[in-house]
């Protein structure tokens, strides 16, 4: 098998393990590319490499490791990106989106809303191109995340409403995962803007449709809805619903749940035990009160 081929596979490998949540085989397999071929002058091969560095940086991201997966996104900046090396585009688009998701976790949302910005002036016109579209649509579902995340909720939801006119309906499994993320940011925008009941509505919605999807990155989806959904219902004090809320998340996670439901399952535990004390403590006093004669 020629090199370049072999190195293809291994990194279409890795970037189906970072989508499943299989964290421990992608740092073996980008390794191994960036040993073999990283003095290549092949630009088929630069180009797996560049790759190896994004999915590397990807996978160390997601176990919290976030300034030494920008280290890792720099080099793929540093060596491959030129205006004139279009065969190497794909890897440095995939490293600017690693980059701009992992400053989002940091809480950096200005510095990622840049590079999120630069990545589309720089690609967005190619994104007919095989290689470019999916990191480019990606980048356009992660400006709402970024937006919401900036409390720019106005902007968020202009931006996921346009966003739902181009996807709604599609059923390519790439544009419905892009449905669901433009979804569930046009509900946190509406939840941002306290439009409580079209944001509830909102949140339902990514659950109705997508709580049977099997895909892990879609789960995580449906995962953060129903937090989206809890969190409005106790912020109104609604504490029975907000209760019943709760226990959708966990019952969607079921009993192991990936890494990637942790943060609901957690947050669910947690308001769960705080929720059912106060509904106790609303009982106790309910039984105290005087009884009408």
């Amino acid at each position: 098998m020629p090199p370049e081929v072999e190195a293809k596979e291994k990194m279409d490998r890795a970037r189906a393990c970072i989508r499943a949540g299989e964290l421990e085989e992608v740092i073996p397999l980008c390794d191994e590319v960036y040993r073999r071929f990283t003095l290549s002058k092949v630009p088929a091969l630069q180009l797996q490499v560049a790759r190896a560095l994004g999915h590397r940086g990807a996978a160390i991201s997601e176990q919290g490791m976030f300034n030494e997966a920008l280290v890792h996104f720099d080099e793929v900046e540093r060596r491959f990106w030129s205006p004139r090396r279009p065969e190497l585009w794909e890897g440095v688009a995939w490293g600017m989106l690693y980059r701009a998701r992992v400053l989002l976790e940091m809480d950096r949302e200005d510095m990622s809303s840049n590079w999120l910005e630069r990545m589309l002036s720089r690609f967005k016109a190619f994104a007919q191109r095989p290689d470019l579209r999916i990191p480019v649509e990606m980048a356009r579902t992660a400006v709402v995340a970024a937006h919401n995340q900036g409390q720019r909720f106005e902007e968020a939801l202009s931006q996921s409403e346009a966003l739902l006119k181009e996807y709604d309906g599609s059923t390519e499994p790439f544009l419905v995962e892009q449905t669901a993320s433009a979804m569930l940011g046009r509900a946190i925008a509406l939840q941002g803007l306290g439009h409580v009941d079209e944001a509830l509505e909102a949140f339902d919605e990514v659950d109705v449709r997508y709580c049977e999807d099997t895909d892990p990155r879609m789960r995580a989806l449906v995962s953060t809805a129903l937090m989206g959904r809890a969190l409005v219902l106790l912020r109104e004090e609604f504490l029975p619903e907000a209760l019943g809320a709760l226990d959708a998340i966990l019952e969607h996670a079921g009993p192991n749940p990936g890494r990637r439901l942790l943060e609901p399952v957690n947050f669910a535990k947690f308001h769960r035990e705080v929720v059912e004390r106060e509904l106790q403590l609303e009982r106790e006093r309910a039984a105290r009160r005087p009884k009408p004669r």
